[in-house]
């Protein structure tokens, strides 16, 4: 019997083929869209779940109390260490300095600049943290000028020979390879390529050498600092906390507690975290979870009415079934078994389009953090359970309204005149106010992304490059100096820490005109020298630019924190004294506002100064179209002054762009779930206006043969579906409204939410119903009336 109601499915699923392949395309682009939103989802909740006690392992960060709260990732050595031996719940802890980077050299003719992906620490990381060495081990890191390198890494400096005991050159300090780990898995967060000696740090990087507070103050907070703790239970993580108090009061910092709150985030949230640098919203995964949902329902209601629709044209069949005595449960058993064995087929193909688009996907979209299929068994329980999810779907409304067709009523005439009553009408209008809730959406997104990369952020930003130098020495300075400005298209240069926006920024309290009181707010730092201002094109609105090695500090600050130091006058700002942090200087000048982070956030104030230390960075800005030729010259100068560097740059406008990766990855998102909806919606309305053409095949016959035109036929059969795209467009404009207006409140710098974007998303959707149902509609309004009113 089972393999009967196989053969029949089979048979009317190849022999309508227009209805087959509206159905099964339909399906398989939305099990598609499913199943890629399930493998970005996967992929991203797997992050670093495979240390094995990742549990009970947590990061400490910090949040901290001004004007308003601020977060960050980073930690210090000294409470690394106070969490290590005084609170006994800590099994373990962990610290590291993350993200430096250095020139390796393997030897005279093999030299490699590794860019942040070099990490200072100890054996103790690899105790914490499930890392499967090749060859060696990590004790070798608790002696100084030891390294642990991941295979490509090895294999790039040694090739196939033997790493283990090799010595590579860094800063002059020979550094000896004492273990080769695997290489990090996709999903993790912790993608340090070569980690080095915890006691080599202060000698390879000199800036920690020359601080004296770095092992001694919990104030040296930095981002760049991770501190990583086991648990000997997770549910002591709140008395943990409660900890820190008592180990900032031992340490001298128990006066900073009224601003500072330190936090323990469990691994399995640092991924998700956007305060401390998480990658992936968990609700940006929520999201498209319902998205998922609502594309595989609007998929199930077009199966529906495209399945309806054809009950007409097996009215003998279901009729001959009923007459041979066939029962109601084996008709509804034969839909089932074609709704399964039509969700089979979408299934594959489904499989096969996201096997093939996927690396696609990750070429296009996901290019920064590409996805990875976490678990092929995983991956196939997931389709097993949709396909399930769409045969009970699909299957059972139809089998059951087909199924107990009476006789009399099939055998009447070749066709069921089964009314399109109101559930069928509610699934269109529900199509389309998905539909077009996700196109106003997707303009709205892509307006707000095109304004965050080409508002105006207070400074220059194009043809600027920014190339890493180091720490230069005077005479490095002079020679630079000397032959940029020999180049004429070099219009301006600065020796800087970073460019003005960026995600990386210095910061710290300040003290204004000796007051006694240390303001509450943090002030950022944008760090370079007299010429930043004209390299990046900043606006000096009152006073003077600072001047380089000044004996006395010399500050720049901005409109925003002129006005708050001086309420009444911010230009009385200038002269006054300032103390910035541990540097004390003097005002010399008002610039005009600047960004310093990306427009998520509000203007801050801030302080231009000089730093020899942190100015490691070489900002040039061009003219001339002939960027390539300009760049190379300037390379050859830089290989000549700074012979033990290694050359490299970047444009700042794409600095500025990585800003707002996360906003482009959802703009693309949304984008293309836009598109899907909108396809399998218009199908929803090719098999609706299918089921009425049909349904009133007989009254198009009795209007030709009165007279009436193919036009007013069309625009008969049309009406009530236009109706329906209007009432899903007046439940989907307040609610898109509404959604949109709550995200864009995340964004300091907003667009307005104009009328215009939803006329158009209304307009396009009528177009697209227009263009959807006019095929049928016609067809059924060009049809001989002979043949539709022969039976009567």
């Amino acid at each position: 019997m089972i393999k009967n109601y196989f053969k029949i499915a089979w048979r009317n699923i190849t022999t309508k083929k227009f209805y087959t392949f509206l159905n099964i395309s339909g399906l398989a682009i939305a099990i598609s869209c499913c199943i890629f939103i399930y493998l970005y989802t996967s992929y991203n909740l797997s992050f670093d779940t495979y240390h094995k006690q990742s549990k009970n392992i947590f990061r400490l960060v910090y949040n901290l109390q001004m004007d308003k709260m601020l977060y960050d990732k980073g930690s210090s050595y000294a409470t690394y260490m106070g969490l290590k031996t005084e609170v006994p719940q800590v099994q373990q802890a962990v610290f590291s300095v993350d993200r430096q980077t250095l020139i390796v050299n393997v030897n005279p003719q093999k030299r490699f600049k590794e860019e942040n992906n070099i990490s200072f620490t100890n054996a103790d990381w690899f105790k914490l943290f499930s890392f499967r060495f090749i060859a060696g081990s990590a004790n070798g890191l608790n002696a100084p000028y030891g390294a642990v390198l991941r295979q490509s890494i090895a294999e790039k400096y040694f090739g196939n020979s033997d790493a283990i005991g090799k010595v590579l050159t860094i800063g002059n300090y020979p550094v000896r390879v004492v273990g080769v780990i695997a290489d990090a898995p996709h999903n993790t967060d912790l993608k340090s390529e070569i980690y080095i000696s915890f006691n080599s740090l202060g000698t390879l990087v000199p800036i920690y050498g020359t601080d004296k507070y770095f092992l001694t103050d919990m104030g040296n907070l930095s981002s760049k600092h991770s501190t990583f703790i086991l648990l000997n239970n997770a549910n002591e993580k709140d008395a943990v906390e409660k900890q820190i108090i008592n180990v900032a009061a031992r340490h001298n910092f128990k006066y900073a507690l009224k601003y500072y709150t330190f936090k323990l985030l469990p691994l399995s949230d640092v991924h998700f975290d956007t305060r401390y640098e998480g990658v992936v919203q968990k609700s940006l995964l929520r999201n498209l979870a319902i998205i998922g949902l609502l594309i595989i329902s609007i998929a199930v209601f077009n199966y529906i009415n495209l399945t309806v629709a054809q009950q007409t044209r097996r009215a003998a069949e279901i009729a001959t079934r009923k007459v041979l005595g066939g029962s109601a449960k084996q008709i509804f058993m034969q839909f089932i078994i074609e709704s399964l064995l039509t969700s089979a087929i979408a299934a594959i193909i489904a499989f096969l389009l996201v096997l093939s688009l996927l690396p696609v996907a990750n070429l296009y979209l996901f290019v920064n953090e590409p996805v990875h299929i976490v678990s092929y068994l995983s991956l196939s329980l997931f389709i097993g359970l949709v396909m399930l999810c769409v045969t009970i779907g699909t299957g059972v409304y139809p089998a059951w309204i087909l199924s107990r067709v009476s006789i009399t009523q099939a055998l009447k005439s070749h066709s069921l005149n089964l009314s399109a009553g109101i559930g069928r009408k509610v699934m269109v209008v529900f199509q389309n106010t998905v539909t077009q809730s996700l196109m106003v959406c997707t303009l709205i997104i892509v307006l707000q992304v095109h304004f965050l990369k080409n508002t105006d952020v207070g400074f220059d930003r194009k043809a600027v490059i920014t190339i890493p130098v180091g720490k230069l020495s005077e005479s490095q300075k002079e020679q630079l100096n000397n032959s940029l400005k020999n180049i004429p298209a070099v219009q301006a240069f600065s020796i800087c820490y970073r460019p003005p926006s960026v995600d990386t920024r210095q910061s710290a309290t300040v003290q204004y005109n000796n007051q006694i009181k240390w303001e509450k707010w943090p002030a950022l730092f944008a760090i370079g020298d007299s010429a930043y201002c004209k390299t990046f094109g900043l606006v000096i609105t009152a006073g003077r630019d600072i001047r380089n090695n000044q004996p006395k500090s010399e500050f720049l600050v901005n409109e925003t924190m002129a006005a708050m130091l001086e309420k009444q006058e911010p230009t009385n700002v200038i002269g006054k004294t300032l103390s910035a942090g541990d540097t004390k200087g003097t005002i010399v000048g008002v610039v005009k506002d600047f960004n310093v982070k990306s427009l998520v956030d509000p203007i801050q104030p801030t302080v231009l100064l000089e730093d020899k230390n942190l100015q490691t960075n070489l900002a040039v800005k061009i003219s001339g179209e002939r960027t390539s030729t300009i760049i190379s010259t300037i390379q050859r100068d830089y290989q000549r002054i700074l012979p033990d560097q290694l050359f490299s740059y970047q444009f700042v406008d794409e600095q500025l762009a990585n800003l707002y990766r996360s906003e482009s990855i959802q703009q693309n998102l949304i984008l293309i779930a836009a598109s899907v909806a909108i396809f399998i919606s218009s199908l929803g309305l090719l098999g609706l206006v299918s089921l009425i053409a049909l349904q009133r095949t007989k009254e198009i016959g009795v209007r030709k043969v009165l007279g009436a035109t193919v036009g007013q036929i069309s625009v008969m059969l049309s009406n009530d579906f236009l109706k329906m795209v209007l009432v899903a467009f007046l439940i989907a404009a307040p609610l898109s409204w509404w959604a949109m207006n709550k995200w864009l409140q995340t964004f300091a710098y907003r667009i307005n939410i104009e009328w215009w974007i939803f006329a158009l998303a209304g307009g396009v959707a009528i177009f697209i119903a227009i263009v959807s149902i006019s095929f049928q509609s016609i067809k059924a309004a060009i049809a001989n009336p002979v043949d539709s009113l022969r039976s009567e």
